[in-house]
C-alpha cells in the first residue's frame, strides 16, 4: 500500500488530561493533545465506558432471539442484539451468558466468540465483544435492571440485518452468519 499526499499519521502526544465525569456507568475526560504537525487540539473529549458485549442468540429451531427497547440517545424504540456492559473483573464470554439470561431468560448450549471491534475509536476507549449463542432455550424469566424495559422477539434469521439499526448489532449479525 502506498501513501498519497501527506506524511504518515502519527499518534498524538497527550500533554494533560482532566477527568470531567466519573460514575459507575462512564468516565469522560478532556485531553490536551499535540498532533504530529505540532498543532494543539484541546479539549479533545474521550469517553471511557466499560467493555461491551453483543450477542446474536439462536434458539433450538434456528430462529433468532433479539430484544426491543427504548434507546434514549437516539430517542427511538429499536430492535437489537442482546448486549450490555462487561462488569469489572468479568470475562466478556461470561458477560454474554449473563446478559442473555438476564435480558431474555434464555441459556445457550454453545457461545461462539466472534472477536472484538472498537466501539468507536474516534473518542471511545472500549471494545464491543461479539458473540453467537447457539442452541438457546428458555430456562427462566427475565431479570432486568430497574431502568430496563425489554421485549423479547423471536424472528427468522433471514433479513434480520435490515431491521438492526445499531452498527455493532449489524456487525454481530454479519459475523455470526459465517457460523450459521
Amino acid at each position: 500500500m502506498s501513501a498519497v499526499g501527506r506524511d504518515r499519521p502519527a499518534p498524538w502526544q497527550t500533554i494533560s488530561s482532566e477527568t470531567i465525569l466519573a460514575d459507575r456507568w462512564i468516565r469522560l475526560r478532556a485531553d490536551e493533545c499535540v498532533d504530529a504537525a505540532g498543532r494543539t487540539i484541546s479539549p479533545y473529549y474521550v469517553l471511557e465506558p466499560s467493555e461491551w458485549i453483543s450477542v446474536l442468540a439462536v434458539d433450538l429451531d434456528g430462529a433468532v432471539i433479539v430484544v426491543e427497547e427504548y434507546r434514549h440517545g437516539a430517542g427511538i424504540v429499536a430492535l437489537g442484539t442482546i448486549g450490555g456492559a462487561v462488569e469489572p473483573g468479568e470475562e466478556p464470554r461470561d458477560a454474554a451468558a449473563r446478559e442473555l439470561l438476564e435480558e431474555t431468560g434464555y441459556e445457550a448450549q454453545e457461545i461462539v466468540d466472534l472477536g472484538a471491534t472498537w466501539a468507536n475509536f474516534g473518542n471511545h476507549t472500549n471494545h464491543v465483544h461479539h458473540f453467537l449463542a447457539r442452541g438457546c432455550a428458555r430456562v427462566a424469566a427475565q431479570d432486568l435492571d430497574d431502568s430496563e424495559l425489554i421485549t423479547v422477539r423471536i424472528l427468522p434469521l433471514a433479513g434480520l440485518g435490515e431491521h438492526l439499526q445499531q452498527s455493532y448489532h449489524q456487525l454481530t449479525w454479519y459475523k455470526a452468519l459465517a457460523h450459521l
